[in-house]
């Protein structure tokens, strides 16, 4: 609900704060006063764009600043999912800058004009002649059937179906496009899995490979070495690393009982002669195991080169990411053997969701056409009360073969205005006025059932007079009993409904000619009525007449 707009400097107004109420709010002007100044601002906090040009002139920007009451409105959510701090008091703020830049916040955090206009699309919405195309669109008239029918838990459990739905049927598209490009490379995956499958990878195979090519290219050198190292220190001939080590060994054992020096030096040798021992013997095993084999020279070096080939194709630079490639693809191949079966799962899946939905739309279609003569009875009797007398009203199905958000019904209104006139699509009989009407009544029967925003009706009593006028009144008061509504009106006899009374008017301060707004007092009100009835001379009789309007 609307709870206060305060404007400074915006075209005509310096400053200007309304404070509004619950019910039906009455806003009277004489022409060119400026309401229009005041359906800008609204405009502006619900996220209209805006120029400079709005700016009062010789100032350096407009400011528009409203405050709703959000408690009944469930929109936590909006402001968690953009991140915004939640106030069941709310304050919108929107600044026009002189450079022609605008600014918007919500409860000051600052916000983008498409976040502004999307929770405006909740608290506000303003109804003009203009907006009456609105009646035109299938998606309106679908909800006022459904509204009448109370449709809504119907319409939620269809609407997570048809989610459901959408989402199974993009999943079922994407696999059978996935499917059908992976076939077309079927043949390419198969050929490099095979290739890498053929080669029998090893993880840690191409450093062992390296290592012993390396012993195999140099086997001659380290055969000489070997043998050479081996007859050094164990050979049988004198002269031996081992021989004269036992001869040291047993010179200093002479001496060891009268020189304890010798006993530790000869143990030390003792055990330098086990180690180069074990050492001679390690080598001569290595002499007699080194043979020099071209035939595992040639083996290894067509492995490595296959290995190298494979990482330069594969742009690797290990075995090991090879290995990861081939796992992959076999993966990737798995996946294409398996898409039909996956497919076929998923479209099972698929027809068990089309099954449900299908029940969940025929159970609203069912829900609609009862309500349809009520429906049907309801508009009837409004437009009537509203100077259409012979109007009639109905509404046309049509199946569709496809899902709708909301349903599987094609839904259009029909319409005729006079006596004797057939049915036909209301967009092509009804006048403006006639339509204004009947969108009015509409609106009221989407007030009783619809958690609806304040609505703000613009002028749509226009061309409507007399007693007609006074039931259009009663029905903009009957709307205000389930929500906020404002009116701005030419009609006294709708201005005599407001529950509060507000007056756009024009003054002249310092030579400068300004709008402003107030609210009416009793007495003001009284006057305002009588003027809007007799004109600019009030005579007596128009002020008893707004005094019986106004049942004072």
């Amino acid at each position: 609900m609307l709870l206060q707009l305060k404007i400074s400097n915006y075209a005509l107004i310096s400053e200007s704060l309304i404070d509004f109420k619950d019910g039906l709010t009455v806003i009277t002007c004489e022409t060119g006063a400026g309401k229009s100044i005041l359906m800008g601002a609204l405009s502006l906090v619900t996220g209209a764009r805006a120029d400079s040009s709005v700016i009062k002139q010789g100032e350096k920007k407009t400011v528009v600043e409203a405050q709703f009451d959000l408690s009944n409105y469930n929109l936590k959510t909006f402001f968690d999912d953009n991140d915004l701090d939640y106030e069941d008091i709310t304050t919108i703020r929107r600044e026009i800058l002189d450079t022609g830049k605008s600014r918007a916040f919500i409860n000051d955090t600052p916000v983008a004009l498409n976040q502004l206009k999307e929770l405006g699309n909740f608290l506000i919405d303003i109804h003009s002649q203009h907006k009456t195309l609105e009646i035109f669109g299938e998606s309106f008239q679908t909800g006022v059937l459904d509204a009448f029918a109370k449709n809504k838990d119907l319409l939620s459990e269809y609407q997570g179906l048809y989610e459901s739905y959408k989402k199974t049927k993009s999943e079922v598209a994407a696999l059978e496009k996935q499917a059908a490009e992976s076939k077309k490379e079927s043949e390419y995956l198969h050929f490099r899995y095979d290739e890498l499958e053929k080669a029998k990878l090893q993880e840690g195979e191409q450093k062992e490979m390296e290592d012993e090519l390396d012993i195999l290219t140099h086997n001659e050198d380290i055969k000489i070495a070997v043998s050479t190292s081996s007859m050094l220190i164990i050979s049988a001939e004198e002269g031996t690393v081992l021989q004269k080590l036992k001869e040291a060994e047993n010179e200093l054992q002479k001496i060891s009982p009268y020189y304890p020096k010798a006993q530790e030096l000869f143990s030390r040798i003792q055990s330098v002669y086990i180690e180069l021992d074990d050492i001679g013997r390690e080598l001569d095993t290595l002499n007699e195991n080194t043979e020099y084999s071209p035939e595992r020279l040639d083996f290894v070096n067509s492995r490595l080169t296959t290995i190298y080939n494979l990482e330069k194709k594969f742009s690797v630079a290990s075995v090991e990411e090879l290995i990861t490639q081939r796992d992959d693809l076999k993966k990737r191949l798995d996946l294409i053997d398996n898409s039909d079966e996956r497919i076929a799962e998923k479209k099972k899946e698929l027809k068990e969701v089309v099954k449900k939905l299908s029940s969940s739309a025929e159970k609203i279609t069912l829900s609609r056409k009862n309500a349809l003569d009520g429906l049907k009875n309801e508009v009837e009797s409004l437009i009537s009360t509203l100077g259409i007398p012979d109007g009639k009203f109905d509404v046309e199905f049509s199946g569709t073969a496809d899902f709708l958000p909301n349903g599987r019904d094609g839904i259009k209104f029909m319409f005729s205005a006079n006596k004797n006139v057939p049915l036909s699509d209301l967009s092509k009989t009804a006048s403006g006025g006639e339509l204004s009407r009947l969108m009015l009544c509409l609106k009221y029967i989407l007030s009783r059932s619809t958690k609806l925003p304040t609505i703000i009706f613009d002028e749509i009593d226009t061309g409507i007079s007399g007693d007609v006028a006074g039931k259009t009144g009663q029905m903009f008061k009957k709307i205000a009993g389930f929500m906020q509504v404002i009116c701005i009106t030419h009609l006294p006899q709708v201005a005599a409904k407001g529950n509060h009374h507000f007056k756009v008017f024009k003054h002249e301060e310092d030579g400068i000619i300004r709008s402003d707004i107030k609210e009416l007092t009793e007495n003001e009100r009284v006057n305002e009525i009588a003027g809007m009835l007799s004109g600019e001379k009030v005579s007596a009789a128009a002020l008893e007449n707004a005094k019986e309007l106004l049942q004072i």
